[in-house]
């Protein structure tokens, strides 16, 4: 655990995007060769790290690597100089998840069943996230593994306590893209055209009157275009308008609800105008659905180690530990950073001496689990 502020400055400094990870690879899998684990590659990127104490199943830990591309402005010593940033605190991850596999090393003998550590690509990508990837190689069948953990540090959390709660906790997602397609003409004959812009325009208008009127107050989703674009010159007949968003729920029958909706009022705007709309919904990431028996082990725990656990909020952000969690039961929760900026802000850090209470958390689960 003493080594751990030192593995998050040096990740710190060599930040790549998603399936990128090629020097923080190198990094994790050169301290792992020093350890008295077995590891190997998943993929170009992943690692798995399998401390063997010849039990015939696993518990799981999985930290995210991948960074993302904004320029850091934090000026700290050990800033990002290549234009990539940890600003959503994987560096955290990585460095918490190694001082966990030097726990086991020195100590992994105390433990009765094997440990798999799962230093995993690519979850800022939505939607492609290296979750599958890990999932679709068949390591969690592989190892016989049981229950999983993770961690995300999160801003706004009192700081030094991990908050968790049964159920969801982050959203189900995917991204949402409508491509219209109508006919050019001259805005002075727009009988002759098929105006995809004004379809377009329509569709939006329908969707937010039935955000509005429609669902429920207090209905927790997600139904968001954030850009749009159209048009060749202001005195034609608009041929090509798209737009892009965002759909997220916390119950997958609602999301399903939400995703039919944007289908049928693009049908509708189709048959009124003659346009033809092509609804794009990107792949899917679940909910976040945190294990309500194991949760209240969780809880104890991390209280029997003197960590204060809290009642977590949930967030419309989506996390692809989801896609463990279709296969085992497992648990996800946030590590409290306090007042700190937010994740994905180009100024983001915290205090690094709040990672010993990850570690010390993870040890807790060690000791209850295995």
């Amino acid at each position: 655990m003493e080594n751990v502020i030192r593995y998050r400055r040096e990740l710190h400094q060599i930040p790549e995007v998603g399936f990128c990870e090629v020097q923080t690879a190198a990094y994790i899998r050169e301290h792992l060769s020093k350890l008295s684990c077995s590891w190997e590659a998943v993929g170009d990127t992943g690692t798995i790290a399998f401390f063997n104490h010849g039990a015939g199943e696993a518990i799981a830990f999985r930290a995210d690597i991948d960074a993302l591309s904004i320029a850091e402005e934090t000026g700290l010593p050990f800033a990002s100089q290549n234009g990539c940033m940890h600003a959503c605190g994987h560096d955290a991850h990585m460095a918490m998840l190694l001082a966990l596999a030097d726990h086991l090393s020195a100590q992994g003998g105390t433990y009765r069943k094997n440990i798999l550590l799962i230093f995993q690509p690519a979850e800022e990508m939505v939607g492609t996230g290296g979750a599958k990837q890990i999932c679709d190689a068949g390591i969690l069948e592989r190892f016989r593994v049981t229950k999983i953990f993770g961690l995300h540090v999160w801003p706004q959390v009192k700081a030094g306590t991990i908050a968790v709660r049964p159920g969801p906790l982050m959203a189900q997602a995917a991204n949402l893209e409508l491509v219209v397609r109508g006919k050019s003409s001259h805005c002075a004959r727009p009988d002759l055209g098929i105006d995809a812009l004004a379809a377009l325009a329509d569709m939006i208008s329908e969707l937010n009157r039935y955000k509005r009127e429609d669902i429920p107050v207090g209905t927790e989703y997600l139904l968001h275009l954030g850009t749009i674009s159209g048009g060749d010159a202001g005195n034609i007949v608009c041929q090509n308008a798209r737009a892009e968003g965002n759909i997220r729920a916390f119950d997958p029958p609602l999301f399903d609800a939400l995703c039919q909706k944007v289908q049928d009022t693009a049908a509708e705007i189709d048959r009124r105008y003659g346009t033809m709309t092509e609804v794009r919904i990107g792949t899917v990431y679940p909910p976040v659905f945190n294990d309500a028996a194991l949760v209240e082990a969780y809880k104890t725990a991390l209280t029997d180690a003197g960590i204060e656990v809290l009642a977590a909020e949930k967030t419309m952000i989506s996390e692809d530990f989801s896609r463990y969690q279709q296969r085992v039961s497992g648990v996800f929760a946030f590590l409290g950073l306090g007042d700190v900026p937010a994740l994905h802000n180009n100024r983001f850090d915290f205090n690094e001496e709040l990672m010993r209470v990850g570690v010390r958390a993870f040890i807790a689960l060690l000791k209850q689990f295995a």
